[in-house]
């Protein structure tokens, strides 16, 4: 050990002896030390910390020993060491790839059967992390790839009997819209605080909308009350109930029940509940003076092209693909209602009337266009069958 307290020693040399132990960490004070051979002895431990402190040091040899743990990163460091010789002794784990292990010319690791490179440049063989990656990851790949194929399968299959399902479902409910939940007088009575002219939201030509909440709805609906004293209202009570229970499209209003029953002084009552729209009528918008209400906005441009395109849709709808084409006969900016989003849905099918398609074959439940009625200002002129798309 007091081979430290020598300084400015240049050379050492015990090659070939007997030499046992662990090198002595003293010899990192030697700061002037260029030559170290210490080959052929039984020395065993590792290579000491403190040779980091070696700076001048030009060659060493330290083959033919029993050390062992890992090769020191600092080695790398000694820009000095010309070269270095660690051969036939007992390391292990990855070399240093920087430095003086970058040329193996100068670096000599033979017999050393555990040691392993990070790089294939080197003639030892791979470390196993490297090696494996390549096969570890095909080995992954062959695993997960196929359970993530399975699984987006699954999923499709998931996805495509739902949809199956809603497909055969959403024909049943269309054509029991109307009978999904059977309500009393009271229910309505209860849901409009007794028809108060808070709930009120509008007035037709035969009766009146309010808004309300029913005990089977979480969300609020409206809820149209014929005035049957009024002519022609309970004929277009029947009618619009007709023309709703065969038509079914995103831009019509959507019913969820009718209630037709007798009121406390047995009197007949009707009334049709439909899904509330929070924006009101396309009228409220082209004309809120008109109503009462504040022009705290216009409606832009493409929310007006948006619109027209929505009524577009369901007119196309009624006039084209319905089995038997419906007109609405009273079309109007009333009657195009808005939810939250802008949505248009063509409303107020109580003038509705179905169009024969030939000339020859009448349907039973056919109306004649001769006494057409509307709205003034909205009647389509010349040919009343056919409904004219607002713009207005």
């Amino acid at each position: 050990m007091e081979v430290g307290n020598l300084i400015t020693l240049g050379r050492i040399s015990i090659s070939n002896n007997r030499l046992t132990g662990d090198i002595p960490s003293t010899l990192g004070t030697c700061v002037l030390l260029e030559v170290l051979h210490m080959e052929g002895n039984f020395l065993t431990g590792n290579i000491p910390e403190s040779f980091v402190k070696l700076k001048t040091i030009k060659e060493m040899d330290l083959s033919r020993n029993n050390l062992s743990g890992k090769i020191p990163e600092f080695l790398a460091s000694l820009s000095s060491l010309q070269p270095l010789n660690l051969s036939f002794n007992d390391f292990e784990g990855p070399t240093p790839s920087s430095g003086i292990f970058g040329n193996s010319s100068r670096v000599s690791l033979k017999g050393n059967h555990r040691l392993c490179a990070n790089t294939p440049e080197s003639s030892l063989p791979l470390c196993p992390e490297l090696g494996s990656k390549g096969e570890n990851k095909s080995v992954v790949l062959k695993i997960v790839i196929p359970i993530a194929v399975s699984a987006v399968v699954i999923l499709l299959l998931c996805i495509v009997v739902i949809l199956l399902r809603r497909r055969k479902e959403e024909p049943a409910l269309q054509h029991s819209s109307l009978h999904i939940q059977k309500i009393r007088y009271e229910d309505i009575a209860k849901a409009t605080n007794g028809f108060s002219l808070v709930n009120l939201v509008g007035l037709g030509s035969f009766g009146a909308v309010y808004k309300g909440t029913l005990p089977f709805e979480d969300d609020p609906v409206a809820i149209k009350v014929f005035n049957l004293n009024q002519y022609g209202a309970p004929k277009s009570f029947v009618s619009e109930c007709e023309a709703l229970r065969n038509t079914r499209h995103r831009n019509l209003v959507k019913v969820i029940t009718l209630c037709s029953t007798v009121d406390p002084t047995g009197s007949d009552f009707k009334a049709l509940i439909f899904q509330y729209m929070h924006n009101g009528s396309l009228e409220r918008w082209l004309h809120p003076e008109d109503h009462g209400y504040d022009n705290k906005r216009f409606l832009s441009l493409g929310e007006r092209i948006n619109i027209a395109l929505d009524i577009a849709y369901a007119l196309d709808y009624l006039h084209n693909q319905c089995a038997t084409p419906v007109i609405h006969c009273d079309l109007k900016p009333s009657n195009v209602l808005l939810d939250l989003e802008m949505t248009a849905y063509v409303s107020d099918f109580g003038l509705a009337r179905f169009m024969c398609t030939t000339s020859t074959a009448v349907p039973a439940n056919s109306t004649s266009f001769a006494n057409l009625k509307g709205s003034i200002g909205y009647i389509p002129p010349g040919n009343p069958n056919y409904d004219p798309i607002l713009f207005s």
